[in-house]
């Protein structure tokens, strides 16, 4: 079967409506474009629509900062307050925003404006929330690290987040099929996001989130671009040099394990690292209201995939599907299946039973019968449950994936010193222990 009928037929499995797929190997530049960007107007997916690519914004939010310490504008492990003093960031560093070290709540989901402003706004939002952790002491996903990473950037160059990464990283990594301000689009085809097969509105939520990945829009090949910067030491295409060897060095150096295993293996400096059949994989995904991608790149076999579709909760699903296929066409590389726990294994609940909180919800771990039951309370009152199988090592499975939003990772939790769980992750978002 082709890359073209495999991915059409994927997308039609699955019920999305528009998508893309690039894949980059060597010198070769593939694009297979299906579905409709627009079904109300009837108007296709062509190879430079635009989608929306959600958290996957982080990597190059990471570039900028690289770049501003290639010209030795930011040092990543000075403290983040020598840089942003009034907004008491304490002895994190940079280099703990970009590697989810920081222990910074994921923050709340909120709409700081659309003024060149709302980047600070956010940020100062975020001041009086709670630590997940302490500097350093492990693993936890979060959009506000991000987001204060491009306050950095724009404290730095004096730009707003988006004038500094459209001058600064798309305009010299020839990425001209990328943007992130609403005026922007009307000039370029876009995907138009769907949900329950209505178009979703609004397209953008926050613009004060965008450098965590609220508002960047992408089409796969340039999205697939962007990755290949990473393959050759950080030059462009037409041999712009955009980061350092060295930046690219330091980007893809593991910094932390990743305790829910189907997420990731590490993160570095911006992406995260994948160990898939012996093979280093490094990218990033990420999902909005309006979209969903996947990019991914292998060193050692000079390799770079993206995915975009426009059905977010269908995102990840057909990207686990286009990706098998095509690592083990193209690289002979096979991607790890998802865990098949036993369901009749048993565990002790007494180290995970309690609740764990972050800014928007509560995280309830009980137990019927000896098997553990996780539901979520989220801020607006409403729940969502699912019953966890155990993996081994502190590790769950959701019997029901819709509770991590087809997002196809486990649950985690990270033990203190007294054998009881400190801390519950689920998938990438870190939870503390309340009670």
């Amino acid at each position: 079967m082709s890359i073209e009928t495999m991915v059409k037929e994927t997308a039609e499995s699955l019920g999305v409506v528009g998508a893309q797929v690039a894949v980059v190997s060597g010198g070769d530049v593939r694009v297979c474009s299906t579905g409709l960007a627009n079904a109300a107007l009837g108007i296709p997916v062509t190879d430079d629509t635009l989608f929306q690519i959600g958290s996957t914004t982080k990597v190059y939010t990471a570039a900028l900062v690289m770049q501003l310490a290639d010209a030795g504008q930011v040092d990543i492990d000075a403290p983040v307050s020598d840089y942003l003093p009034e907004h008491h960031f304490g002895a994190i560093t940079p280099r703990q925003l970009m590697a989810m070290t920081s222990g910074l709540d994921n923050g709340p989901y909120a709409d700081t404006g659309r003024g060149d402003d709302c980047v600070a706004a956010y940020v100062r939002l975020i001041r009086d929330i709670p630590p997940i952790h302490q500097p350093g002491a492990g693993f936890g996903y979060t959009n506000a690290s991000t987001i204060v990473s491009g306050l950095l950037v724009e404290r730095i160059t004096g730009q707003c987040w988006d004038d500094a990464l459209r001058d600064r990283l798309l305009a010299p990594a020839g990425l001209a099929h990328t943007a992130s301000l609403a005026e922007e689009l009307p000039y370029h085809r876009v995907a138009v996001g769907y949900a329950g097969g209505e178009p979703v509105r609004p397209f953008f939520v926050s613009r004060g989130m965008g450098p965590s990945g609220s508002t960047l829009c992408a089409s796969a090949p340039d999205l697939a671009a962007f990755g290949r910067l990473f393959l050759r030491g950080g030059e462009a295409a037409d041999g712009t040099r955009v980061l350092s060897a060295q930046a690219v060095a330091e980007m893809t150096t593991p910094q932390v394990d990743v305790p829910a295993r189907c997420f990731a293996d590490h993160w570095c400096v911006g992406p995260y690292l994948k160990i898939w059949d012996g093979v280093r994989v490094y990218g990033h995904s990420g999902t909005t209201l309006s979209g969903s991608s996947t990019l991914l790149w292998v060193p050692e076999r000079d390799l770079v995939v993206a995915t975009v579709v426009n059905v977010a909760d269908r995102g990840y699903p057909f990207a686990d599907a286009v990706i098998r296929e095509i690592m083990r066409a193209e690289a002979g590389i096979e991607k790890p299946p998802l865990p098949q726990p036993d369901p009749s294994q048993r565990v002790s609940p007494e180290p995970y039973v309690g609740l764990y909180e972050t800014h928007d919800g509560v995280f309830e771990v009980g137990h019927v019968d000896g098997r553990l039951r996780l539901t979520l309370r989220s801020a607006g009152g409403s729940a969502v449950g699912t019953d966890l199988i155990p993996l081994g090592d502190h590790r769950f499975l959701p019997t029901d994936d819709a509770f991590t939003g087809n997002h196809m990772w486990d649950v985690a939790f990270v033990m203190g010193e007294a054998g009881r769980a400190v801390r519950l992750l689920n998938g990438a978002f870190a939870a503390r222990r309340a009670a």
